[in-house]
Order: structure tokens, then C-alpha cells, then sequence
């Protein structure tokens, strides 16, 4: 029987989540505010594509797309103020000038034969990246006090993942000839370039970093220490 004198578990028998994440509430609300800046401007792109486009699937793909990206916009918007009254307006910002510099990249093709290229950029360079940051965000937050942040990210990545193949079964109707390949390879080239050197869509540490330091557990002796065997 249990001890009525003993105090309970804070959490229940079967709950086995750990409370400390990688993150900070600065961390997490400068990462949010990353996130809703970039999701605006891929609403804001798509939006001005769907106009531009002449394949008329595409413009219906695109349409349904970028309101996906406007939602996620909103998402991040409303939860701004939940990390201790930070103030949205002045956190949306890009992590660094190199992603402004890709964004405004992203955006140049704007003739009508230049689908594959708007398209290449959006599916193959821009969401892949979006995707790991948001991967690894939800990887490394605490399951137990950033839930509200744990849901828009699952809300976000589900939506990114249909798109992500959605957009790529479309390039691949697109791509036709060996001119149309080297097209695509070498718009995806540039912009992955942009992106590298922006860090990742929230600049450094996007995705995480491989330190050996960043995986051992606490207490862990250094492997690079240990003495040599005689």
C-alpha cells in the first residue's frame, strides 16, 4: 500500500518524458520569431507566383500551398506572446543578412518559363531545410513544458512534408529534357550555396551542431582524453 505521508510523483508512473530541453525561452522565442519572418515571406512568394505561373495545376497547388504557409505564419504570430510576453514585432526578424540574401534569391525568377526554377528553389532547397529545422526543434524541446510549441510544430511539419513531396512530383512532370535537368541543377546549386551560407533558415545551429561535447551524456569523460593504453 502506498504511504498517504510520502509526497506524489510530480508525474505519473508510465510518464517517462524528461523535463529539461536544449532550450531557453530566448532560445525558443528567437527560433519562433525566425520562423514566423520566413513563413510571411514564403506566403508572400507563392502568393505572387500563383498570378505568374501559366501551368494551371500548378497555380492550384500553389494556391493551396501558400495558405498553408500563411497559417504557419499565424501559428508562430500567436505564440510569441506566450514566452514571457515577448514582443512579436520586434522578434520577427531574419536569423541574418546571407537569409535575407537567399530569400530575395528565391524570389528572382519571375518570367513565366522560369517554373522549374521558382519550383526547385521552394521544394527542393527552401522546405527540405525548413523541414530539419523544424525536426530538430521538435527533437530537442522539452515534451513536458513546450507542449504549445511541440503542437504548432507538428501542425507545421505535416503540412511541409505533403507539400515537400507534392512540389517534387511536380518538378519531376516539369523535367523533360537533359537542358531542363541542368536547369534544375543548377538553380537548386545556387540557392543550396545561399543557404549554407546563411546557417540554415535560422541561421547557425539550424539543425544543431556534431560536437562530440553535444551527445555525450553529463559526466561523460571526454573520449579525446582518456590516457593512451601501453
Amino acid at each position: 500500500m502506498a504511504d498517504p505521508s510520502k509526497p506524489r510523483s510530480p508525474f505519473a508512473p508510465w510518464d517517462r518524458r524528461e523535463l529539461p530541453g536544449r532550450f531557453s525561452v530566448e532560445d525558443t522565442a528567437k527560433r519562433v520569431g525566425h520562423y514566423k519572418w520566413l513563413e510571411m515571406r514564403i506566403f508572400e512568394l507563392m502568393g505572387g507566383w500563383v498570378a505568374t505561373v501559366p501551368e494551371l495545376d500548378i497555380k492550384l497547388r500553389l494556391g493551396t500551398h501558400c495558405y498553408h504557409h500563411a497559417f504557419h505564419s499565424e501559428l508562430w504570430h500567436k505564440r510569441l506572446p506566450e514566452l514571457r510576453e515577448m514582443n512579436p514585432e520586434r522578434l520577427t526578424l531574419p536569423p541574418n543578412e546571407e537569409m535575407e540574401a537567399f530569400v530575395e534569391a528565391l524570389g528572382r525568377p519571375e518570367t513565366p518559363g522560369e517554373t522549374i526554377e521558382k519550383l526547385v528553389g521552394l521544394y527542393r532547397v527552401l522546405l527540405p531545410h525548413l523541414i530539419s529545422a523544424y525536426t530538430y526543434h521538435l527533437n530537442n524541446t522539452s515534451q513536458i513544458t513546450d507542449a504549445p510549441t511541440i503542437r504548432s510544430l507538428n501542425f507545421c511539419l505535416q503540412d511541409d512534408m505533403d507539400e515537400w513531396r507534392e512540389g517534387e512530383m511536380i518538378i519531376q512532370s516539369l523535367i523533360e529534357t537533359p537542358e531542363e535537368v541542368d536547369r534544375a541543377a543548377t538553380r537548386q546549386a545556387e540557392l543550396t550555396k545561399l543557404m549554407v551560407a546563411a546557417g540554415g533558415v535560422v541561421g547557425p545551429g539550424s539543425i544543431g551542431s556534431f560536437d562530440v561535447d553535444d551527445h555525450a551524456p553529463d559526466g561523460a569523460a571526454d573520449p579525446a582524453a582518456a590516457p593512451a593504453a601501453d
